[in-house]
């Protein structure tokens, strides 16, 4: 493998240990305070209006940054259809279409991400006044681009297989 492949694919799982992290932290948050939301506001009769907003950017950052663990896996919703009419010697091409359509898509949605991230800018979070409505909206362009570095890594690693083959893989 060439230096260059080699060092991408070394900087991907490296990006994926850290994405992994940050979704579990997410994750972690978004149930912990969303606990302490049910808690106050039922038990206490105090409802904390906060949580609320933190639990919608905490999950925000989960899915867009998590859907790189996903993309890298394999593991996003395919229509399979075309793929099973490809003959196995077009295969490799027609997973290459796969990723510059899914790279075109990952493209458009980080940019208009961060362009709103940046409109937006100058808002601040309803209920948390002191954080600026972009670092929640900042998630969307970040998580493009660590799905976009998934994608590449995926194609490059991964070679076709039979569709049996693929679909054994999918149920293990």
């Amino acid at each position: 493998m060439q230096p260059v492949v080699s060092a991408f694919l070394a900087v991907d799982r490296a990006l994926n240990r850290i994405i992994a992290v940050i979704a579990v932290l997410a994750l972690a948050t978004a149930a912990c305070l969303g606990l302490l939301q049910v808690v106050s506001r039922f038990a206490l009769k105090i409802p904390l209006e906060w949580t609320e907003v933190t639990i919608r950017i905490a999950l925000a950052w989960m899915v867009f940054v998590g859907a790189a663990l996903v993309f890298r896996a394999g593991a996003m919703i395919a229509v399979d259809m075309v793929r099973h009419m490809v003959p196995q010697r077009f295969k490799r091409l027609h997973d290459g279409f796969i990723t510059l359509v899914t790279l075109g898509f990952l493209g458009l949605l980080g940019y208009w991400g961060y362009i709103y991230a940046n409109r937006s800018a100058t808002q601040t979070l309803l209920g948390l006044d002191f954080i600026s409505v972009y670092w929640a909206y900042i998630s969307i362009p970040i998580g493009c681009l660590c799905s976009a570095i998934a994608v590449i890594a995926r194609f490059i690693e991964h070679e076709p297989v039979s569709d049996e083959e693929q679909e054994l893989e999918l149920v293990q």
